[in-house]
């Protein structure tokens, strides 16, 4: 049977594999599904205990692949190993959880605003201790407003903890893999969808949960500064996104656009 939505899961290794997978399994029952976990942690001791333990208990397919260079790079080769036909590719951090019904509510916001140019569909997003994170407010407005609504995204971020697309898309737009680690890189993806003049979606009937500063502690456990990590990101991002912005227009006939990490190039410049 074809499933309707291929969930990816970075686990790198954080602990929260097993409650995710347990929160998706019973809070998930009107889409036909498989989930897929990819990690790169070089702690094989904690890779087998906390990743490929549970994955083999939940009789879920796990990759694992020391080469890949961040959490993006890890999202676009889990769609990639996997053999799903899926109709959706559903992206997800695992240091999260799932309320009822939030994937088919997903679905259905993504279908109702295809027609309006939706490439992209978030959730709102709370923390464990069941409070709206500090960027809904910054970003989005008021819970209480959006709350039952669907928000066409016109500010240039979403919360990147957890995205749904359609899988015939990947073809225009992938997460870069020049982004170390973590940080910004869901930036960039946002970016690139308003780049093709699409729209990004929030689903205010869905809802999740998330582990604020899990991915901090862990690059920490790793023996990396995640304040220097977060830098050169975003020093990559501003430098990628001032050169599209100078360089290349639409109608520019040189345009080479990526879809692999590379960087934007203009042809014999």
């Amino acid at each position: 049977m074809k499933k309707e939505c291929l969930i990816v899961i970075a686990s790198f290794a954080d602990g929260y594999l097993e409650e995710l997978i347990k929160s998706i399994k019973e809070n998930t029952t009107d889409v036909d599904y498989e989930i897929q976990v990819v990690d790169n942690h070089l702690d094989e001791k904690k890779i087998d205990t906390l990743v490929r333990e549970v994955c083999k208990k939940y009789d879920v397919p796990f990759h694992y692949d020391t080469s890949i260079t961040g959490y993006g790079d890890a999202l676009n080769i889990g769609v990639e190993v996997n053999n799903s036909d899926s109709k959706y590719v559903l992206y997800m951090d695992s240091d999260t959880l799932v309320s009822k019904g939030w994937l088919r509510k997903m679905i259905n916001c993504y279908e109702k605003h295809k027609d309006e140019g939706c490439y992209m569909v978030g959730p709102l997003v709370k923390d464990f201790e069941d409070n709206y994170l500090p960027g809904v407010y910054e970003l989005y407005g008021e819970p209480k407003d959006l709350i039952g609504n669907d928000l066409d995204l016109v500010n240039p971020y979403i919360i990147g903890v957890c995205i749904l697309r359609e899988r015939a898309t990947i073809s225009e737009f992938k997460w870069d893999k020049n982004f170390l680690k973590a940080y910004w890189e869901d930036n960039d993806l946002y970016a690139q969808v308003s780049y093709l003049g699409k729209k990004t979606f929030i689903c205010g009937d869905s809802l999740m949960f998330h582990k604020v500063n899990s991915s901090h502690e862990t690059l920490k456990s790793q023996g990396i500064n995640p304040s220097m990590v977060g830098a050169k990101n975003k020093d990559y991002f501003s430098q990628k996104w001032d050169f599209i912005n100078k360089k290349i227009t639409k109608t520019n006939p040189n345009m080479v656009k990526y879809t692999s990490g590379e960087a934007f190039k203009i042809k014999n410049e």
